[in-house]
């Protein structure tokens, strides 16, 4: 990560807190979001609407340059993007997220999501050639113990929609893998509008074999509601977490995704009241320092760069 530009390292750490940010929103608004709903059709009217969203901001980058045709490795790198990424997964996520909040154990699937960094790291080092330091192990255990403190007490530990997203969580994580090396080849937006636009095709396919197309139809005002709050929160989240996945090692990117737990958790607090504890304090104060401590000084101060050289260029009144 050292190796990138500055300017380049900064603008990509802070698309990658901001996708944090919105993703841990996400999750706490998709507790509600797909409650009452067949979890299937929902996920195939959002992810729809999404890929429709992402069509003018491919066609804006494409807009005026000059690449060449994608090669056939481009398009087999797409489709296994769209499959692993932007497809099955999301079926699972949102039927073992449905099952988790029913029997109370919503942030336990949050928990299990955030768990991604850990195969992710291994397949940047292992797959994509990405550094390792010794820092990196210590990261680990502050991420990881900042997790579970962060479970509260009377949380279920596993629910019957556990095995959903944890499954959900690897395939994401394979995915990721594969779109950090396409991107070394195409634009974001390229990559972003592959993942939604060929998963949403499976799911519409997958949505006719099943039989649950009426599903779609019989949504109410309210429903559809949520699928339009649902899918603006996930055309922020892929627009800005590729960008970032261009620009910022994966093991370092997914590291940041875990700042999204801590952001579900103050909203649950917030907004439904649930009672906070010591401990769960620490288990914020704990991620925070394990992305810290993996983002490093070089991060930290390129980041810093970023946001001072954005703030000069901002006009005054």
């Amino acid at each position: 990560m050292s190796g990138r530009p500055a300017g380049l390292l900064g603008a990509g750490l802070l698309l990658a807190f901001t996708t944090a940010v919105v993703s841990g929103v996400s999750t706490f608004v998709n507790l509600y979001a797909v409650a009452g709903t067949s979890s299937d059709a929902f996920v195939t009217a959002r992810n729809g609407v999404v890929a429709l969203a992402l069509v003018p901001l491919f066609l804006a980058s494409a807009f005026g340059a000059s690449r060449p045709a994608l090669r056939r490795v481009d398009w087999l790198r797409l489709v296994a993007i769209g499959v692993l990424g932007g497809a099955i997964p999301f079926l699972l996520f949102f039927h073992g997220l449905q099952l988790a909040t029913a029997a109370g154990g919503g942030l336990t699937a949050s928990f299990l999501y955030r768990m991604l960094f850990l195969p992710a790291l291994v397949l940047g080092v292992v797959v994509l050639g990405e550094g390792v330091r010794w820092t990196t192990a210590l990261a680990a255990v502050l991420l990881l113990g900042g997790n579970v403190l962060l479970l509260a007490l009377t949380t279920p530990i596993w629910t019957n929609g556990s095995a959903f997203v944890l499954a959900a969580t690897g395939l994401w994580a394979v995915e990721y893998t594969v779109s950090k090396r396409a991107l070394r080849d195409l634009p974001s937006p390229t990559v972003a509008l592959g993942r939604m636009g060929i998963g949403a095709v499976v799911l519409v396919g997958y949505l006719v074999a099943t039989s649950q197309v009426a599903a779609v139809g019989a949504f109410t005002a309210g429903q559809w509601s949520w699928v339009a709050i649902s899918a603006l929160l996930l055309t922020a989240f892929v627009g800005t977490w590729y960008a970032a996945l261009k620009r910022v090692d994966l093991g370092v990117a997914t590291a940041i995704l875990v700042l999204g737990f801590p952001v579900t958790w103050l909203l649950s607090v917030a907004v439904r009241g649930s009672p906070s504890t010591a401990l769960e304090a620490a288990g914020a104060v704990a991620i925070a320092a394990g992305i810290a401590v993996v983002v490093g000084t070089t991060g930290l101060r390129a980041l810093d760069a970023f946001l001072r050289s954005a703030a000069r260029l901002r006009p005054t009144a």
